[in-house]
């Protein structure tokens, strides 16, 4: 049974090692003990690292007091969760039986793990509940009831799938690498809002009392700049932009990416009236780019940087500063998503100089999704997004031409977790490269 732990001082440290098995405590009441069994890594697993402190990801799942030192030191050491899907083995939850199949926020562990849950809404929604995690925001305390044709372990793990049972597999491993499509949905949906009976909602949610309004969240008006356009959730919130309906629908999207010929084939498989241009980081500053957003005659730019590589941001802004036709248009920023790198102590703190000095908006998937739930009714928003990432799956390989799934195998060696961890500090985890474990 393996542990992958993270340096919380130096997130390029990690480790793994082994546990015996040994005798388990008596399971309490109200929970489930499950063990990982498909998770995926990509950038936002550095975030999670990066931020586990302040945001509390650090707290989902604490390193044990029996771990072999000096992993055994919460202070120092941590792990790092990642979503995907996890099997109940022991349970005092009638509703949760032995092998029930659960999707969200695990350990990147293959040891037995203990959650405390109670019924969530809708009813095959379960929501954590033990003390250490109540500082964690709900999106991660979120658990969900899947059902599958065939036992977990036959998918993971058998030789040769029959075509059902692998394209099951296949949707379950990219539903956990772009964690169900939820950040770039209600961004997409809710932030820039499409329904005239639905306000946009702050890029943070209401709870943080900022001002968001018509305005600022309107698209019709506006071009939509996608920094990092390759990025998983550029993906998915650029297939439900182009689709927006008439007057909803932005005026141009100006695509900035390391795959300018994949984001191009993808835009050639979209059915859309919104026009596209697709740059490399090279191209963001020329003059064509720059006649190419004339042309659209937006009277408001949008930026969503979803981790713009290098100076991505500043060349965008110089051009529209130094563009006569373009500085009289309103710049919104909007900070999603960081990129695949491990930042030091003076680049955050640089960062975060940057988001006040140029007026960045900070977006958070939870903050959103809780707003949306206090006025829409659960059962319904569930089942729309549901439907809706069943659909984008649907539509997997047209609007991620090239994506191509690597399973890796467990928590250590190259081919583990501790691998994929490695080659995503050193940015080494490819546009059309998706990770995804199969846990032993």
């Amino acid at each position: 049974m393996g542990v992958h732990v993270v340096s919380k001082l130096d997130n390029r440290q990690h480790a793994s090692f082994n546990l015996e098995a040994t005798t388990q405590k008596e399971l309490s009441d109200s929970s489930v003990r499950i063990r990982t069994q498909l998770i995926s890594l990509t950038s936002n697993n550095l975030t999670y690292a990066l931020m586990g402190g302040f945001l509390h990801w650090w707290d989902a799942y604490p390193v044990s007091e029996s771990y072999p030192a000096p992993y055994n030191d919460s202070l120092a050491w941590g792990i790092v969760p990642a979503w995907g899907y996890a099997t109940v083995e022991e349970t005092t939850i009638p509703e949760l039986p032995k092998g029930t199949l659960l999707y969200g926020f695990w350990p990147t562990t293959s040891t037995p793990t203990d959650l405390e849950l109670k019924r969530g809404s809708p009813k095959d929604h379960w929501l954590e509940t033990s003390a250490h995690r109540q500082q964690l925001m709900p999106l991660y305390n979120r658990y969900t009831v899947t059902r599958t044709s065939s036992p977990i372990s036959d998918l993971t793990h058998a030789p040769n799938l029959p075509d059902p049972a692998r394209d099951e597999l296949d949707r379950m491993a990219w539903t956990a690498l772009y964690i169900g499509g939820v950040a770039g949905f209600v961004l997409s949906e809710y932030v820039f809002s499409s329904n005239p009976n639905q306000p946009p909602i702050h890029p943070l949610g209401n709870q943080a009392g900022l001002h968001w309004t018509l305005s600022d969240g309107e698209l019709s008006s506006a071009v939509v700049v996608n920094l990092a356009a390759s990025t998983k959730t550029a993906r998915v919130f650029s297939y439900y932009v182009a689709r927006k309906l008439g007057g909803s629908a932005p005026l141009g999207l100006l695509q900035v990416t390391s795959a300018v010929a994949s984001i191009e084939e993808a835009d050639r498989n979209s059915p859309t009236d919104v026009p596209s241009k697709v740059v490399g980081y090279g191209g963001v500053g020329s003059e064509e780019c720059a006649e190419w957003l004339v042309s659209r005659g937006p009277s408001k730019i949008v930026i969503v940087d979803f981790g713009g590589q290098g100076n991505a941001l500043k060349d965008t802004l110089s051009l529209i500063k130094n563009h006569a036709e373009l500085q009289s248009c309103k710049v919104v920023i909007v900070q999603v998503g960081n990129e695949q790198k491990v930042y030091s102590m003076e680049e955050i703190i640089a960062g975060r100089a940057a988001m006040a000095e140029l007026g960045k908006v900070q977006y958070n998937t939870s903050g959103v999704q809780d707003t949306i739930l206090e006025s829409v009714d659960p059962e319904t928003y569930f089942k729309t997004r549901g439907e809706q990432w069943e659909k984008w799956l649907d539509d997997r390989h047209l609007s991620v031409p090239g994506m191509q799934i690597v399973f890796g195998s467990g928590v250590s060696g190259p081919n583990g977790i501790e691998g994929g961890w490695e080659r995503l500090c050193h940015g080494q985890v490819g546009a059309e490269e998706g990770l995804v474990y199969k846990m032993q």
